[in-house]
């Protein structure tokens, strides 16, 4: 199979040309669009956020709640305008480009102002294409998410399905060919569909068509030409993905060996520092240059296919292509490389630098005292949730064990994360339909060479008198279905037991979080987050438990800002542990207790330079697995 796509291929040629020659006014455009949009999107989502989206009882909407609110009308709707609003910033830019390069091909004079107010004038009507996007994408995923859904349920329903993801029994491996072909099922043809489509877009803001026009003009294009545009694209975004991919594995062995050389030649810190600083804006500077290029030029290539390739339009007149990218290139060039131009950058650069170093210094933070939970109760290889992980837990010096509790069908609570116990002792037994004597019979995996009565099914109690004195229990209440029953069992264990005081909860779901600061009001509560939108100062409780991928700077300064404590899960990596130390949060919930122990405690005996630079050197060695097994959350 061949795609035509050579140099000599006219189409990329003409975009490549006209990228070249529109490169100033493009540029211009790229950063004045950015800044409009942010001042003016940044605003109207919050608001959005904060008076329609979530108003009344409930400010957050997270974890599996999410997935109830956007089924539901106002949810759906209120997301799709929201998406809608999120489509405007490419569509925006996109609409930029396309009247700068019509300027050009209809030989008018090129003025990003002019282009500003036309824009400006077509935001009615780029709103109205946004929705329509943010309308079949939505529906688009509801139809993945339904397959899926139904897979799940056909499949994986039997069990827990962290024991289909630990153990992968046939049925899982079934279930993964079936999710692979329902995703090629929905993808392939949404596709196809988007490339005979994607010059409604140009078409619309022409002013040849409406949009409903527009679109049925563009699906009775001839099927060669829409395969063509198609092919073309999805070779641009591959060929892009593929050096933008090769660009980061270059620049992160440079970077890597640039700092190992800094820190072996250079005693300086704020020196080493410079440095890293140096690299950080030129990672910036290339990501805002590669995808300024790679947009621009597919924007560029669509509406040269537009007016070139249909007869929706006049064709365009050109230049002699090479000559005007010679001609371009030569003058890009040799004016950027004299040394009037080339000597003012690198000073530039590099008291740009040093700024950003002075200033990380002068803002450098004391650190804060972290907290160590030990995960599901304590390290592999005990089994989780056991006394025996417990036992585990407390030798490695933890500050707390986090574990899980459910209520059975006798009305005990038990320490087990799963809804069965098939993962952790093969047995299909449903927590909250059994009793607690059947599930005490079972001897959980794996054998850690502890005895038996260690390593059955516990009970809260259990638990709260073995660790009573010796280490914080973090009591996570688990449901699989609401029930009110188990936060007032947990909170008659707790009443009068020496550990009480000792003792914090939390849990997915917030009625439970409201709950239980109901019935404990003089114990923290926190509220376990996964996924979530909404005000993230009237989430309930008293702290944050959330994922690790949540837990980024921006996120860490905000709760700082707000006061809220925040717990971070699973953190099992060293490299992660000292970065979110260093960043300001409050505990880590790991699977390595004893490592996370013996990185902040070294973390404490060192200066505030110390740690900001141990954080940077982690960054740019390689990442390592730890030796504990991981557990899911």
């Amino acid at each position: 199979m061949t795609f035509g796509l050579t140099s000599k291929d006219p189409l990329l040629r003409g975009s490549a040309h006209r990228l070249v020659a529109l490169w100033k006014p493009l540029l211009v455009w790229h950063a004045v669009s950015g800044a409009l949009l942010v001042l003016a999107l940044s605003p109207l989502l919050s608001w959005g956020l904060r008076q329609e989206l979530l108003r009344g009882e409930t400010p957050v909407v997270a974890n599996i709640d999410l997935f109830s609110w956007v089924l539901s009308p106002r949810g759906f709707l209120h997301l799709c305008s929201l998406i809608a609003a999120g489509l405007m910033t490419s569509v925006v830019r996109f609409t930029g480009i396309f009247l700068l390069l019509k300027a050009k091909i209809d030989g008018h004079i090129i003025s990003v102002s002019l282009i500003l107010r036309r824009t400006i004038r077509l935001l009615p009507r780029l709103f109205t294409i946004c929705l329509v996007l943010a309308l079949a994408g939505l529906l688009w995923t509801l139809l993945l998410g339904a397959g899926i859904f139904g897979i799940y349920q056909t499949l994986l329903r039997e069990y827990d399905i962290n024991y289909y993801l630990s153990h992968r029994p046939q049925a899982f491996y079934y279930a993964i060919a079936f999710l692979i072909a329902w995703f090629l099922i929905c993808l392939v043809p949404s596709l196809l569909l988007l490339g005979r489509l994607l010059i409604v877009l140009p078409a619309n803001l022409s002013g040849d068509y409406r949009l409903l026009p527009a679109i049925r003009e563009a699906w009775h294009l001839p099927r060669k030409r829409t395969w063509r545009l198609l092919r073309l694209m999805a070779v641009l975004i591959i060929v892009a993905w593929l050096f933008q991919f090769m660009v980061n594995i270059l620049a992160i062995a440079i970077a890597r060996m640039t700092l190992q050389i800094a820190l072996r030649l250079i005693p300086s810190v704020r020196v080493v520092l410079m440095v890293a600083g140096g690299l950080i804006i030129l990672n910036r500077l290339f990501v805002f240059l590669f995808g300024f290029v790679v947009f621009n030029f597919a924007a560029i290539l669509l509406v040269t296919f537009y007016y070139e390739e249909t007869s929706l339009h006049r064709e365009a007149s050109d230049e002699p292509v090479l000559q005007v990218l010679r001609r371009g290139l030569r003058h890009v060039m040799i004016r950027g490389l004299r040394p009037i131009v080339l000597v003012p950058l690198l000073l530039a650069f590099s008291l740009i630098s040093l700024g950003i170093s002075a200033a990380a210094l002068s803002r450098l933070p004391d650190l804060k005292p972290v907290q160590i939970s030990a995960h599901r109760a304590g390290p592999p290889p005990a089994p989780e949730n056991t006394l025996s992980a417990l036992d585990a837990a407390i030798s490695t010096g933890a500050d707390f064990t986090e574990i899980d509790v459910q209520l059975t069908a006798d009305g005990r609570v038990v320490v087990v994360h799963d809804a069965d116990l098939m993962r952790v002792a093969n047995a299909p037994l449903v927590v909250t339909r059994s009793l607690y004597e059947d599930m005490r019979a079972l001897v959980q995996e794996p054998d850690d060479g502890s005895p038996p009565d260690r390593r059955r099914v516990a009970t809260l109690e259990e638990f709260l008198d073995a660790g009573a004195g010796k280490i914080r229990p973090m009591i996570e209440l688990k449901y699989y279905g609401f029930d009110p029953r188990l936060a007032e069992a947990v909170a008659g264990i707790l009443a009068g037991h020496p550990s009480r005081d000792d003792a914090v909860l939390m849990s997915l779901d917030q009625p439970a979080v409201k709950q239980l600061k109901t019935l404990m009001p003089d114990l923290p509560v926190g509220y376990l987050l996964s996924v979530g939108v909404g005000e993230l100062r009237e989430m309930p409780g008293d702290f944050l438990a959330v994922s690790r991928q949540t837990a980024n700077a921006a996120f860490l300064r905000r709760t700082a800002r707000q006061g809220r404590v925040v717990h971070v899960w699973t953190v099992n990596r060293k490299q992660d542990m000292i970065d979110l130390i260093v960043l300001g949060v409050d505990g880590l919930i790991t699977d390595d207790p004893a490592l996370a122990v013996q990185v902040r405690d070294e973390l404490q005996r060192m200066t505030s330079v110390e740690r900001l630079l141990l954080r940077w050197i982690v960054l740019a060695l390689p990442e390592s697995e730890p030796e504990t097994a991981r557990r899911t959350e």
